[in-house]
């Protein structure tokens, strides 16, 4: 059993990106195109929801050394060839902050660039290898 309940943090995602109307694209390498993805896809868990996860995690794993146990599968029929199964540890809260923290840091203003999550994970993952080899204190109730 997840921790944190996917179907409502899909739930959420969607109706947040929804309410704000901006924009979720995915710059295709293969097309080079720029390609518009619905808050459905966006939310979905054999969508963009596991690439939305991962790149929340990057930023609170940087944050307080922990990840969110996220259990994603390979999925030949998702769009991205994996689905999002459960999250097992953080909370709603903190896994929904860092996906919106994740995404203000791909957008710069404009649309939410999915694509461009994987230059954050690898940002934050190159600032933990360069980081002391303890891990941050964690706060009350914060620490799952």
């Amino acid at each position: 059993m997840s921790a944190v309940d996917l179907d409502r943090v899909g739930r959420t995602m969607r109706v947040l990106l929804e309410r704000s109307g901006r924009l979720v694209v995915y710059d295709d390498p293969a097309s080079r195109s720029r390609l518009e993805i619905s808050a459905a896809a966006a939310s979905s868990s054999t969508g963009f929801l596991p690439a939305f996860l991962v790149a929340g995690e990057a930023i609170w794993r940087e944050m307080t050394g922990k990840g969110f146990a996220l259990q994603i599968a390979r999925d030949d029929r998702s769009l991205l060839g994996y689905r999002a199964e459960g999250i097992g540890a953080g909370t709603y809260a903190t896994v929904m902050l860092s996906a919106m923290e994740a995404m203000h840091q791909v957008s710069g203003g404009g649309p939410v660039v999915v694509s461009d999550f994987n230059n954050l994970w690898r940002a934050a993952v190159g600032r933990l290898e360069q980081a002391p080899t303890n891990p941050p204190a964690g706060r009350a109730g914060m620490d799952r």
